[in-house]
């Protein structure tokens, strides 16, 4: 389940996740807290297709709502593509909002190829 993109070395102090279904995995999901700003990072949320529309992904993302309180982060992000449509409305769905647009992230001919980077995020809110 996309191993090499997992375990990048950038990626190092994540949290690995992995979530099953009737004994099988299922999916996955990395996250890392993000000290620098305080925010909790979504590296990856993969669902294998056969798993989809079982609540899974949903349920990834309550553990990581859950790890941000824990955490005390004032928010949680990810980045996805403008041609995800389905991961942009799945996030959408739980709440996360579009929080930036890189039109150069992936080349200079990002907006032209319909490909774009989205930023998403959810804001927690911190009691003090």
């Amino acid at each position: 389940m996309y191993e090499e993109e997992i375990f990048e070395a950038y990626k190092e102090g994540s949290e690995f996740y992995l979530a099953e279904f009737n004994e099988e995995e299922a999916a996955i999901m990395v996250i890392q807290h993000m000290e620098w700003n305080n925010t909790l990072l979504i590296h990856d949320l993969y669902v294998l297709n056969r798993f989809k529309k079982n609540g899974i992904g949903g349920s990834l993302i309550e553990v990581a709502k859950k790890r941000a309180i824990e955490l005390v982060v004032r928010a949680i992000y990810l980045e996805t593509q403008t041609s995800n449509y389905p991961a942009i409305q799945f996030y959408l769905k739980n709440v996360f909002e579009l929080i930036g647009f890189n039109s150069i992230s992936y080349s200079n001919e990002d907006v032209k190829n319909k490909e774009a980077q989205v930023e998403m995020g959810y804001t927690l809110k911190i009691l003090t």
